[in-house]
């Protein structure tokens, strides 16, 4: 009876499953199709048809033995569950799947440390695949699969390390063993991960952040033969920013493997922030995190900065198409010092802030002993305010005569003051007469023929007084620009150098422009070789310093104050036309490297004048009767040189 149930079930899921089919191909939505199909799923597999016959066959064998009867029933119910043939099978078709594409995958080699966050070190099968930028794929221990960036590589023993940057997670993982890396470079995907990297297209990775690292002051580990320089820019993608620093140093590091150390290179970069063309370089407020890679500068191409109407161009950022901005009015009211040793382009820089400061309406006075000023700006039209040299030799011989004189030299001083007095009511009328023209914005002052040094400075105080006194006088009527040349030889720094009470004293009373100056719209710009060499408090008082190369340690300890001590390390080091540019006039909140490009014009026109003897342009003639009338009260008797105060 059990045999005919068995193969009425079995014809009645044929009939069901050839009437599926058939409703199958003639009408598609058919419900009673439907329900065939789903009853033919249901009772016409395997397990189901064959547990028929073997439970038949199983009950008619051993009937009259229970204990055999239970055996082979549930062997067969393990069968059926289990499916152990059915996995079995499997695992060898997965083994060989397996083996197939990981040697398909061209394994390249095993992780052997994770250097959290980012970077793995790789056992290699073989250095000759392990170049640098080239795209890898790696099971982690933590059961991901990611892309890494190959780095570099090194020996250690017998063995060759690897050292990659994960940059990007398996959408879909693929079939590879834990610790195991694989090869699936491709130029595309690679360009679009260090897209997503870098925020920019064709970036080039140079590096990643490492330890000891600050906010102002990043370090980080050049990756491969990165081709960079010192001043060069790079930076890191931050939450959708830019953030850019600028190489200012670098060293050799030792890395302490378990057997070979790996000599490197570890690089400074300082901060310069966040760009835009309006406001040039911003601070950026925080670091990147540990291991975040670093990008060259040099492929990015950025948006022209946004030069205002009193706004100049200075310099360029090396490595970059960025021209650097400074304000002229900052440049003027808050004082610049321009350092550099002889050769360093300081004196052109100077010359074209000058040219800049006339071409928008500044008046513009230049203290100029050595006579490069007025060959060099002559097609401004300058004027030269300044004594007679029959004064100026007069005042050089009173001088003298009040130094030697008896004690106190009473009556050489009353003479001295008489004099003085009468050069002092000449350049009044100069200064005044200059100042209030809309025709010449440009004054040079020269004494070419004095070389006492204490008769330059009376001279050039009384002067640059007489520009006080007006500009107090006219309140913010004028923006007037002094340059001072040669500024160690103007105001010199006199304290605990042997100058004299009288000289200290017109040293100081120059001094009150910088002090005072910014109030009534009278800035300074001090360019000069050496800042031990000049007063301390003209240059305490400059907002803005652009400096060229230096190598003594005075101005270096000096300049650390200014700018940092790292910034000042690099100092000697700038080659000619590179500054550090810093201070409230330029358009970077932080000290920024920059250069000047070579003009061949320039060049030729300061080789004219240095082979070209130096002539003499006469200033217009004062009275004689001047001088004849202090010397006239040279027997009377009086007190010492009397100083205006402001």
């Amino acid at each position: 009876m059990a045999r005919v149930v068995g193969i009425f079930f079995c014809v009645g899921v044929v009939t069901l499953a050839a009437y599926a089919l058939l409703m199958h191909d003639t009408e598609q939505r058919s419900p009673v199709g439907h329900l065939a199909y789903r009853l033919v799923g249901n009772f016409g597999s395997g397990e189901v048809l064959f547990s028929i016959p073997a439970i038949i066959s199983i009950v008619a064998s051993c009937c009259t033995d229970a204990a055999t009867l239970s055996t082979l029933l549930f062997f067969w119910l393990a069968i059926v569950v289990a499916k152990p043939v059915e996995r079995f099978i499997a695992a060898i078709r997965q083994f060989r799947a397996e083996r197939s594409s990981t040697e398909a995958l061209l394994t390249v080699g095993t992780i052997v440390r994770v250097d959290h966050p980012d970077i793995i070190r790789v056992k290699l099968n073989s250095d000759t695949v392990w170049r640098s930028n080239r795209l890898f794929t790696a099971s982690l221990p933590d059961g991901t699969q990611r892309f890494v960036l190959s780095l570099f590589a090194q020996t250690q023993g017998t063995e060759v390390i690897g050292t990659a940057l994960c940059v990007g997670e398996l959408a879909r993982p693929i079939i590879l063993p834990t610790s195991l890396v694989c090869s699936s470079h491709d130029d595309e995907q690679t360009k679009e991960f260090l897209k997503n990297l870098s925020g920019s297209d064709d970036a080039q990775l140079v590096g990643f952040v490492v330890e000891n690292s600050s906010i102002g002051l990043i370090q980080f580990e050049v990756s491969g033969r990165s081709d960079l320089h010192e001043g060069d820019v790079v930076f890191v993608w931050i939450k959708g920013q830019d953030i850019f620093y600028q190489i200012i140093d670098a060293k050799t590091y030792e890395e302490t493997f378990d057997q070979n150390p790996r000599g490197t290179h570890v690089v400074q970069a300082a901060q310069l922030g966040v760009y835009t063309a309006e406001e040039g370089f911003t601070k950026y407020q925080w670091l990147p995190a540990m291991n975040t890679p670093i990008f060259s500068a040099s492929s990015r191409s950025f948006d022209v900065p946004i030069v205002g109407d009193r706004e100049v161009e200075i310099g360029k950022v090396p490595s970059t198409n960025i021209s650097a901005v400074a304000r002229l009015d900052d440049l003027v009211e808050y004082h610049t010092a321009v350092l550099g040793v002889t050769g360093t382009g300081k004196t052109e820089m100077a010359l074209d802030i000058v040219r800049e400061a006339v071409a928008n309406k500044t008046k513009v006075f230049c203290v100029d002993f050595t006579g490069d000023y007025a060959a060099r700006l002559s097609e401004l039209g300058p004027i030269f305010p300044s004594p007679t040299d029959t004064q100026s030799k007069w005042l050089e011989d009173q001088l003298f005569e009040v130094a030697t004189g008896k004690f106190g030299a009473p009556e050489e001083k009353k003479v001295l003051q008489k004099g003085v007095d009468k050069i002092s009511s000449a350049a009044e009328e100069q200064i005044n007469d200059f100042l209030k023209s809309e025709e010449n914005y440009l004054a040079i002052f020269e004494l070419a023929e004095i070389t006492n040094t204490k008769a330059t400075l009376r001279l050039t105080e009384l002067y640059l007084s007489t520009i006080m006194r007006w500009a107090q006088a006219n309140r913010r009527a004028r923006q007037i620009l002094i340059v001072l040349e040669e500024a160690h030889t103007i105001v010199p720094e006199v304290f605990g150098s042997g100058f004299d009470s009288d000289t200290q004293y017109v040293v100081s009373r120059i001094g009150q422009i910088a002090l005072q100056g910014r109030k009534y719209r009278v800035g300074l710009m001090v360019i000069s070789q050496r800042t031990a060499l000049v007063s301390k408090t003209i240059l305490s008082q400059c907002n803005t310093f652009l400096t060229h190369s230096l190598i003594d340690q005075t101005s270096l300890s000096f300049l650390e104050s200014v700018h940092s001590s790292q910034h000042a390390r690099l100092i000697p080091n700038l080659g000619r036309f590179e500054f550090l540019a810093s201070g409230k006039a330029i358009k970077a909140e932080r000290p920024i490297v920059l250069r000047r490009d070579f003009d061949q014009a320039k060049e030729d026109a300061s080789k004219a004048v240095n082979a070209a003897p130096a002539e003499k342009i006469e200033p217009e003639a004062l009275h004689e009767e001047v001088v004849d009338e202090a010397e006239a009260d040279q027997d009377r008797s009086g007190e010492g040189p009397r100083i205006t105060q402001f």
